[in-house]
């Protein structure tokens, strides 16, 4: 493991992932089987996303928890932006009440996090390539998707305008 250092040397990592991490990345993403589906487990964050509200903050500020792990062990920027980002995207499903718990389930953020920080810990330049190819995805996504909205607000108003034109 390897940290990059001043003027292109490379320095080894002094600042390994803490056990404790993977432990509370398991038991909030993985610490249940679930009956009747081999292979399929669940963990206490996805069951305590049930409960509105404190249910997503609770698990919110767990997974910030990972992610300042993350940073104390020394991982790249973009990987802290991705892992983010897996943060975010799992708090911000998770607002849908039901449904954002079952994604919560299935998506992991927790565990992509961790295997983020070990790969970014294991091999810093490739993982900071994939983590900057991920996050300008990201970047195309939403801008692509803001633009959408907009096409649809403005189709939205035309043919409301064109309603109002023929009934008045």
């Amino acid at each position: 493991m390897t940290v990059p250092a001043r003027r292109g040397r490379e320095l080894p990592n002094t600042r390994p992932l803490p056990e404790w991490v993977r432990q509370l990345a398991w038991v909030l993403d993985d610490a249940f089987a679930v009956p009747g589906f081999p292979g399929r487990r669940v963990g206490v964050d996805g069951l305590i996303a049930f409960v509105p509200v404190i249910g997503d903050a609770a698990g919110l500020v767990v997974s910030v928890v990972i992610v300042v792990a993350g940073i104390g062990a020394g991982v790249s920027v973009p990987t802290v932006l991705r892992m983010s980002r897996n943060v975010a995207i799992e708090a911000t499903v998770g607002l849908v009440p039901f449904l954002g718990a079952l994604f919560d389930m299935a998506f992991k953020a927790n565990n992509r996090n961790v295997a983020l920080i070990e790969a970014d810990l294991a091999d810093r330049a490739a993982t900071r390539r994939s983590s900057i190819r991920s996050l300008w995805l990201t970047l195309v996504v939403l801008v692509v998707t803001f633009f959408a909205l907009i096409g649809l607000v403005i189709a939205a108003i035309a043919v409301l305008v064109w309603l109002f034109a023929r009934w008045f």
